[in-house]
């Protein structure tokens, strides 16, 4: 899809008061598969492939790397935090202190208003240089080509250092078109007297995490004990489904095939994943709260009518101001030796167009290197995305412990899950299973066959629009 299609069909959707913003690229370019032809490699080969072109190009220029003559870069972002704030001032501070030769504007946007406003300013044709933005919302961008291909820019060794699903994510036929700056993720937190007091165990690294048949006992065993409504609650609501398919990769399952050019909703990996959803439903083990519905999983568990929750690393602070030192986090699942989580946090992309390509690649490589990475992630608390520092080079001021089994969650991120999850037709597929799964986790009015069907009906039909 050329820019031009891009503009006209951001335009189409303002035009049609979408303020979701940046669910879809717009009419049909955005759901537009990737044509393949009859006996196409498998995405597994694909990606080995692009891996070799990536390997083959990457770094090119990076050692005689010069900023454009009276370049100015444009940087936009959102503040989410204080903590966010001061990791951005620290960030642009220094780099205008090491980089005087590039001019750098500040384009900060309050983090509810980033997409609107930024999807205005794309309508009218009028692009930052560098932007930050969501892991899961890439896709309509690779499949406009808007983003600048940073291959010859970054090196080959800083490459090699970071987690391969994220650098996934930042992909796109054998091009590097942004690079991952930091990670948030999910993990288990938990009611320290309600575990203690149960007998519960708590595990004790990644691979020790609650199988699903014990995630299910101890279920039982709290909703039981302490007569609560619900035994937990996931932050898969408020539209934000994808937060479930860590459960559905960490079976062996996918929405997509190898190549993604089909839906993989049927299979028995993935029915399997969503009848162990209907299962907790049944008993009411895990909340009833609609994944379109409002967020109401950390206030369940913070007010104690929930035992444990499927949170955010974002949320500690939270935790703390409303249950003091009554909690805990620990891992993740394990299904078959397999485990996994949420891929959250924002990757760093500059616009295809930018008059000054060169600076544009500076300013992307100076915000994602180990360095500053790791001074951002402690600033902000952030998880970093790089192999180096997600094996102990971040030291945290606040919740220092828990932050350590963040770091060794992100390493567990499955990398076929966050190349479906920055695939072009992402945002319409989650759409789709966020509303397929309301019925069934809202009151069992859908079985995990019926979803499952519904899901790979709708989903193929995303696929093959023109």
């Amino acid at each position: 899809m050329c820019k031009k299609i891009f503009k006209r069909a951001m335009a189409m959707v303002l035009a049609a008061g979408m303020m979701s913003g940046m669910t879809a690229c717009g009419g049909k370019e955005a759901a537009q598969p990737a044509t393949t032809a009859a006996g196409a490699t498998t995405a597994a080969q694909a990606a080995s492939k692009a891996e070799e072109t990536l390997a083959e190009n990457a770094g090119a220029e990076a050692d005689s790397l010069a900023a454009e003559e009276g370049a100015e870069i444009e940087v936009a972002y959102w503040e989410g935090s204080t903590s966010d704030k001061n990791a951005w001032d620290e960030l642009l501070d220094n780099l205008e202190k090491d980089h005087p030769e590039i001019k750098i504007i500040r384009q900060t946007y309050p983090s509810s208003d980033f997409r609107d406003m930024l999807d205005t300013r794309i309508a009218g044709n009028d692009w930052p240089d560098v932007i930050r933005y969501t892991y899961q919302r890439l896709g309509k961008f690779k499949k406009a080509e808007v983003m600048l291909d940073l291959t010859p820019y970054i090196s080959q060794e800083s490459l090699d250092d970071v987690n391969p699903a994220f650098l996934s994510a930042c992909t796109y036929e054998g091009k590097l078109v942004g690079m991952p700056h930091h990670a948030d993720t999910m993990a288990i937190f938990y009611n320290k007297r309600m575990f203690e007091e149960a007998g519960i165990r708590i595990p004790t690294g990644v691979e020790d995490g609650y199988s699903w048949e014990e995630l299910m006992e101890i279920s039982r065993t709290l909703k039981e004990k302490y007569n609560l409504p619900y035994a937990f609650g996931g932050i898969w609501e408020n539209t934000s489904g994808y937060r479930y398919l860590p459960f559905i990769y960490m079976n062996n399952g996918a929405i997509l095939n190898e190549a993604q050019d089909a839906v993989t909703m049927e299979s028995p990996e993935v029915l399997e994943a969503i009848k162990f959803y209907e299962d907790l439903r049944k008993e009411d083990l895990v909340a009833n709260t609609a994944f379109t519905g409002a967020t109401a999983t950390n206030s369940l568990f913070v007010a104690e009518q929930t035992a444990f929750s499927f949170s955010g690393s974002w949320h500690c602070a939270y935790m703390q101001e409303n249950m003091g030192d009554k909690w805990g986090v620990t891992y993740m699942p394990v299904r078959n030796g397999k485990t996994g989580s949420d891929m959250g946090g924002n990757a760093v992309f500059a616009y295809a167009e930018t008059k000054y390509p060169k600076a544009a690649a500076i300013v992307v490589d100076y915000i994602t290197n180990a360095e500053n990475m790791k001074k951002f992630c402690e600033t902000g608390a952030f998880i970093p995305v790089r192999t180096s520092l997600l094996e102990g080079g971040v030291e945290y001021n606040d919740f220092a412990d828990e932050m350590k089994i963040f770091n060794e969650i992100v390493a567990t991120i499955d990398p076929k899950m966050a190349a479906d999850e920055t695939s072009v037709p992402f945002q319409q597929l989650n759409e789709i299973f966020n509303e397929e799964m309301d019925p069934l986790a809202v009151n069992n009015s859908a079985t995990a066959e019926e979803v499952a069907a519904a899901c790979q009906e709708r989903m193929t039909g995303i696929l093959n629009e023109n």
